[in-house]
């Protein structure tokens, strides 16, 4: 039975109807008339035709059965509000709506009035009780005054909801980003992602949005006083990227930001807006002011969580610089202890760092990050470690090994991955990874394992590449130097068998560039 209701039934108290409307600029709120009656939907649109809340006026959406509502409210997950029949195609429309917007959609934002002409297919209290309704109306009831006060009722306890579900959101955002902080070792990687994550504090029309992706970045930089107190660009996004390693007062376009920076060395606030964007203070204890400028509107940022997040940027940046410092010493006495068993057995001095900077700048060539490849460069100055169990006799021998020399030399593979293997640190993983098998052949025939192909580990076969490039043009016991052509012709005779191809490939067209500046 169709419900027995009317436009008489209404008292049109505060309607009028050459009321103007007021003019919306500030969005909307969506809200879904949902009744299976066309003038219901006709008398609560000339109803809140006017309807304004806290600036924003409602954008009124038509459904005219169950289905039709549970589609509109698939498409428009940021509905605020659903006035809900209850009996519209069948006497459960409106409940099943109530239970698919709950449960399948997973929606709790939503809020829903449930509205009927007739009661007694939906008592009140049962319904109240077992479905997650936030009003129940008869349609008798809803005077204009009364739909007005449901409204703005609903309305509050929706932007109320959300603005709980922005600071959850935030929170998670902050604790996400600041993990991420910790992923960084180099030091322009690590202040770039502070720029990048200051991107996940954007909000459109009031509401937080997070956005991935480097073209979704604002263009920003971070700044440090130099020894002489001059902020120098340490590390920038965007278009700002050309401008790292310059000190800021000579960059002609920041000029302005240049002399906001020398107002705030005084200033107790720690965000500073611009015209342009907004500039944010920093300090750590024992350490260099720093500045970080993000491009954009003020409107555009959440300032409450940028101030939570400065706080654990803070503790990061002071943990970084405190962590490179012991990284750096662990760093240097790595390689020394490299150099200490390079000397048991070469004469050839500088071979284990040069092996460290070549395999630290082809890791770069081969898309390793800056922080993965300082590891490599550590790691590979280890690869020959396992040669100071070898007789010396044989190591410094002048002439062609004998079989069972040979086979003893061959030993030092395992023997470095046996010593390198035992520690849980990444580093040393990566140390005996590549101990093990830079004697590896790409077709199959070199040592310990005789493995092949893909099967040797990446960083094993650019070991491969670089170790048999510097040993050919540097002057052993047993042989001369090779120039620089010698090298890469035999190397290149050599791919798809000694080398990888990829490899090879990739070492000599950046020939150039691997062995500036090295002896």
């Amino acid at each position: 039975m169709k419900d027995e209701w009317t436009e008489s039934d209404l008292n049109f108290d505060f309607l009028m109807e050459d009321e103007e409307v007021p003019a919306k600029v500030n969005g909307f709120y969506k809200v879904i008339i949902a009744d299976d009656d066309v003038e219901i939907h006709n008398v609560t649109k000339m109803i809140l035709r006017n309807f304004e809340f806290e600036g924003k006026s409602l954008l009124l959406l038509d459904a005219y059965s169950g289905q039709e509502t549970k589609k509109l409210l698939e498409e428009n997950p940021d509905t605020a509000l659903v006035f809900l029949d209850v009996v519209m195609e069948h006497n459960h429309s409106g409940l099943e709506v109530v239970e698919y917007l709950r449960k399948v959609l997973k929606n709790e934002m939503t809020r829903i009035v449930l509205r009927t002409g007739q009661p007694g297919e939906a008592p009140e209290e049962s319904v109240i009780r077992d479905y997650d309704i936030n009003d129940y109306r008869i349609k008798t009831e809803l005077t204009v005054s009364r739909l007005n006060t449901t409204i703005y009722s609903a309305l509050r306890n929706y932007r109320d909801l959300m603005k709980i579900e922005k600071s959850r959101r935030g929170l998670e955002r902050i604790i996400e980003t600041s993990a991420n902080l910790f992923k960084h070792n180099h030091l322009n990687e690590f202040l770039t992602s502070i720029l990048n994550q200051m991107s996940n504090f954007k909000m459109e029309e009031g509401e937080m949005v997070f956005l991935h992706g480097a073209d979704k970045h604002s263009s920003g930089i971070i700044t440090m006083e130099h020894d002489s107190n001059e902020p120098v660009v340490v590390a920038a996004t965007g278009k700002y990227e050309g401008y790292i390693g310059s000190v800021i007062s000579n960059i002609p376009e920041l000029k302005d930001l240049a002399e906001e920076i020398t107002k705030t060395v005084t200033s107790e606030n720690h965000v500073h807006v611009l015209k342009t964007g907004f500039v944010i203070q920093s300090s750590i204890a024992n350490g260099p002011n720093n500045y970080i400028y993000i491009e954009g509107k003020q409107d555009q940022f959440d300032f409450d969580l940028i101030e939570v997040f400065l706080s654990n940027y803070s503790v990061a940046l002071e943990n970084y610089i405190v962590n490179n410092m012991v990284t750096s010493t662990q760093k240097e006495i790595i390689i020394t202890l490299g150099e200490v068993v390079e000397h048991h057995f070469e004469d050839n001095a500088g071979h284990v760092r040069r092996i460290s900077e070549l395999m630290y700048r082809f890791s770069l060539l081969n898309n390793f990050s800056y922080s993965e490849s300082e590891m490599v460069k550590v790691a590979s100055t280890m690869h020959d470690v396992g040669k100071i169990a070898i007789s010396n006799s044989v190591l410094t021998k002048r002439g062609q090994l004998t079989s069972e020399e040979f086979k003893l030399v061959q030993e030092h593979s395992q023997i470095g991955y046996q010593i390198l293997s035992k520690s849980d640190l990444e580093i040393m993983r990566i140390a005996a990874e590549i101990a093990l098998y830079h004697h590896e052949k790409y077709d199959g025939t070199g040592y310990p394992m005789g493995s092949k192909g893909k099967d040797i580990p990446i960083r094993a076969r650019m070991m491969a590449v670089v170790d048999v490039f510097d040993s050919l043009t540097h002057s052993r016991i047993y042989k001369e130097a090779s120039s620089r052509e010698e090298a890469i012709a035999y190397m290149i005779s050599e791919k798809g068998k000694h080398f990888d191809p990829i490899m090879i490939d990739l070492f000599v067209k950046h020939l150039d560039t691997l062995l500036e500046g090295l002896a």
